[in-house]
């Protein structure tokens, strides 16, 4: 049996990390073992990770906050598994998750990642009704995730092989995004697949890395990240491999060029994205914010508008 290792970076966690741990516990597949780390937390994260007894469970902890980067690549290090996936303190993997994708892996050895639709689900739990089928073909999921993250995300499982080829897990360039750029750099050199089925819980945490975007840099990166899977295709190597950070720099200035001259146009692309994963309060909460700062903007007043009025319709 495949040795799964499940790596989770934990930064004030304490309210959702027992039930993350516990849904690790859960699995019907037993041949994995848990690599927890608080990442210098100021809560009482530490000592709820302490509380859970399980020989299969190793516990880590940063003396100050590292990021989410460098923490997956640390535990990375001291994990031993064939297979690697990291599991976000907040999320909830259904019983049967590990199972499905092992037997899946094994009934294909040519694949060298799998992922899996997920379900979003409410800060309290409940659950929303709000999952997309993924593709399941490489070249379908590679021509989508050139155009956008349909696959990077945290369903992902990876053949340790992959990741010590890859030379680490995430990239620490990347404070979001990181998943993304991991799924592309292995999607271009190995085949990979999705299985069609919701394997996991996935919290809508407003103050999360991916949903924290009270600055534009974060959409940023999602471009750049396109941009150097774009420079690998046609030259092998991207400017991050290359530490050719010039290049780098001229590519956030370059994509940055829209959000200079709007604003407020990352807070209404963020209210759209809140909406559509029915955080409708934040959507509202962005957009009362981006009237402030632009008053004047109509753009600004029809988005909110509308974030209002799928509201109050309980959409």
């Amino acid at each position: 049996m495949h040795l799964v290792s499940v790596l989770m970076p934990a930064f004030n966690a304490d309210r959702f990390i027992t039930e993350a741990i516990d849904s690790i516990i859960k699995q019907s597949y037993p041949n994995w073992e848990l690599l927890v780390c608080d990442d210098g937390s100021t809560d009482s994260t530490w000592e709820k990770m302490n509380a859970i007894r399980d020989s299969r469970i190793r516990l880590f902890r940063n003396s100050s906050n590292q990021g989410k980067a460098k923490t997956v690549n640390e535990l990375f290090k001291a994990a031993s598994g064939s297979i690697i996936t990291v599991h976000d303190a907040d999320d909830v993997s259904l019983p049967q998750r590990f199972s499905r994708v092992i037997e899946f892996l094994e009934a294909h050895p040519e694949l060298t990642m799998c992922g899996h639709s997920i379900q979003r689900m409410t800060l309290g739990g409940r659950l929303l009704p709000l999952y997309r089928l993924k593709a399941s073909d490489h070249e379908e999921i590679m021509n989508e995730m050139l155009q956008d993250n349909t696959s990077g995300d945290a369903s992902l499982f990876v053949r340790r092989a992959v990741l010590d080829d890859l030379g680490e897990v995430y990239r620490p360039y990347f404070k979001n995004n990181m998943d993304y750029d991991l799924a592309l750099r292995v999607i271009e050199k190995y085949r990979v697949a999705n299985i069609p089925e919701v394997l996991l819980l996935y919290r809508n945490v407003p103050d999360s890395i991916s949903k924290r975007v009270i600055t534009y840099h974060k959409l940023v990166t999602q471009e750049v990240t396109k941009a150097l899977a774009l420079e690998r295709r046609q030259k092998g190597t991207d400017a991050l491999q290359r530490g050719d950070w010039a290049e780098i720099k001229r590519l956030e200035e370059a994509h940055s060029q829209p959000f200079l001259a709007d604003k407020t146009l990352h807070l209404r692309k963020m209210a759209s994205f809140f909406m559509y994963c029915k955080m409708n309060r934040e959507a509202i909460r962005y957009m009362t914010i981006a009237i402030k700062e632009e008053p004047l903007r109509f753009e600004n007043w029809r988005t909110l508008q509308y974030c209002i009025r799928k509201t109050l319709l309980g959409r």
